[in-house]
């Protein structure tokens, strides 16, 4: 990962992804303020969690809670 990409952390911490887009999508979860953020897994999985179910660890990083 160089310098500049964004982070999102797993649950636990122990598994680093990288950040492709911060506001891919508004959630579709009724009420919801939040926006998907797409993060690319090591495994070459992508998930979408969303912006309200995260936290920030530091400018570049964010953690699901």
């Amino acid at each position: 990962m160089n310098r500049n990409e964004k982070i999102m952390l797993s649950r636990n911490g122990s598994t680093k992804g990288i950040i492709k887009n911060l506001q891919s999508r508004k959630c579709t979860m009724e009420g919801c303020p939040g926006w998907r953020i797409h993060v690319v897994w090591p495994d070459g999985s992508s998930t979408y969690p969303c912006s309200c179910g995260c936290r920030n660890i530091d400018e570049n990083t964010l953690q699901i809670e």
